[in-house]
């Protein structure tokens, strides 16, 4: 048996976590039975290194959505548009993500997340250009074409080697703001 969870340390903190399970079916239930006091989706995707799979597939969506997220939370702040009511709009609306949601990166707009709390804690943005190398891989040698999982994979990158890969992956939000010149 294999697994990855997520969705990182909150859930974790919050017994929430998602585990993706690869392995032999029949043995599934017997690791089910113990994930599943430690969060509570337990999901087997199918034979060995699925689960792993699955992982990588959720973290690259996670990563790209999360740019998109601070893309637009900053470029409605610099259209004058107030980021809480801007967060509102996107969800209830078809913008609606977990980034936006639950986990927003623009400070002031949610409490207890990493970006009330200067992007320290949560999931580091070196955990994320891990990931989304991992998934580089992948699609390298499946020949898979991921333009937008690229393009996420060279943002953290540049991230990172700037000093911000301890921070939360959120950062992202303050980052491309320093970019905009």
């Amino acid at each position: 048996m294999m697994l990855s969870r997520s969705p990182g340390v909150l859930a974790a903190r919050d017994a929430g976590l998602t585990f993706m399970v690869g392995g032999d079916e029949a043995r599934f239930s017997e690791a089910e039975k113990i994930l599943s006091c430690m969060g509570k989706n337990v999901v087997h995707c199918g034979g060995v290194g699925t689960g792993e799979a699955a992982k990588i597939c959720n973290n690259m969506l996670l990563a790209i959505s999360m740019i998109g997220v601070s893309e637009t939370m900053y470029m409605g702040s610099q259209l004058g548009l107030e980021p809480k009511l801007l967060a509102k709009v996107l969800n209830m609306s078809t913008g609606r993500c977990w980034s936006s949601e639950a986990y927003n990166p623009c400070p002031g707009v949610m409490e207890g997340v990493p970006a009330s709390r200067d992007f320290e804690g949560g999931f580091g943005a070196s955990l994320m250009l891990k990931d989304l190398g991992l998934a580089q891989d992948a699609a390298s040698s499946k020949k898979v074409c991921i333009p937008l999982g690229s393009m996420a994979h060279q943002i953290y990158r540049m991230m990172c080697n700037a000093g911000f890969g301890q921070k939360d992956f959120g950062y992202t939000f303050k980052f491309l703001q320093q970019k905009k010149d």
